[in-house]
């Protein structure tokens, strides 16, 4: 007698959202000119897949502003961490930063969110998609990675990795291990040689608003600082986090797809700590520049890393014993 037919691991995309893309930890090939992608709150992607099993640096969707509606063809164990969105599972409230069991046939629909900007939607076993320099990222303006190097549309289907169904565990990792959101936020940076005590003095301290352009590449600000302008000055690296004063000296706080090279001053750098904070900035949300010394964002990186790991630990061993 024939085995019958296994429900395939895969969901259907009924409304995608306003961009919803498959992201992991990025790619380490800047070296190539390639930006490094990734999801932008690095914390909830890594606290998402930990509460479903997986590795830390496996896919799954990032969802800004306005979630998705997906329909799950087989049985699978989901986590939604991030910004507070609204979410249902078959129209019940699904909870956030929980693992839940979906059953084939359901359907989750995330709506909006009234504060911060992204969440990130972990599946056990870790989303499918196009490798590209050994990360499943998304990047829409190169056209690769993920599905189709493109934000999901209706009709789309994602599969996922094979992974032992497992029970949902009872954890919900701590408020203080959260990445914060709005409306208001004190990001810690670092001097760069570019800084100058005239700088310093326009740009912390006071308060800057975020600007409707902010995407994945950066983050403006409204408010405008007296900025340098030399047109002999060369392009030099860019990373995440770096602050740029482009010439009409609105800053620009870069994202994970920001390109790697560029030509403007950039005087500050918000400390790695404090970078998941960028992927949660929400047009019209505040924010001040706040200088450190060095010690100080190594001792708040080794805090948050001591933190997220006792998490992924703690969660590790719930999955090795189930």
């Amino acid at each position: 007698m024939a085995e019958p037919a296994q429900p395939s691991r895969a969901l259907v995309v009924l409304r995608p959202g306003l961009q919803t893309t498959v992201q992991d930890a990025g790619r380490r090939a800047r070296a190539l000119g390639v930006p490094g992608g990734g999801a932008a709150d690095s914390t909830a992607r890594r606290l998402g897949n930990a509460l479903v099993g997986n590795p830390a640096t496996v896919a799954g969707l990032e969802l800004t502003l306005l979630g998705p509606a997906l329909r799950f063809e087989a049985p699978a164990l989901v986590s939604l961490c991030g910004a507070p969105f609204g979410a249902t599972l078959d129209g019940i409230p699904l909870p956030l930063w929980r693992a839940v069991a979906v059953q084939a046939g359901q359907t989750l629909d995330v709506r909006g969110t009234p504060a911060g900007l992204r969440a990130f939607l972990a599946v056990r076993g870790g989303l499918d998609g196009q490798e590209v320099f050994g990360s499943r990222a998304t990047d829409p303006r190169s056209g690769f990675g993920g599905l189709e190097g493109r934000a999901l549309r209706a009709g789309d289907r994602l599969t996922w990795g094979a992974a032992a169904l497992a029970p949902a565990p009872r954890a919900l990792p701590s408020p203080e291990v959260r990445t914060p959101f709005g409306p208001h936020h004190r990001l810690r940076v670092l001097p760069t040689p570019d800084l100058t005590p005239a700088l310093e003095g326009h740009l912390c301290g006071p308060v800057f608003t975020v600007a409707p352009q902010a995407d994945r590449m950066g983050v403006r600000l409204t408010e405008a600082v007296p900025a340098p302008h030399d047109p002999t000055r060369p392009s030099v690296p860019n990373v995440p986090g770096l602050v740029q004063l482009p010439p009409d000296g609105r800053p620009i706080l870069l994202l994970p797809d920001a390109g790697t090279h560029g030509g403007y001053p950039s005087p500050l750098v918000v400390i790695q700590a404090d970078q998941p904070r960028l992927g949660q900035l929400r047009p019209g949300d505040t924010l001040q520049f706040e200088a450190v010394p060095l010690a100080v964002a190594r001792q708040a990186l080794m805090a948050q890393e001591q933190a997220l790991r006792q998490a992924e630990t703690a969660l590790r061993l719930h999955f090795a014993s189930v």
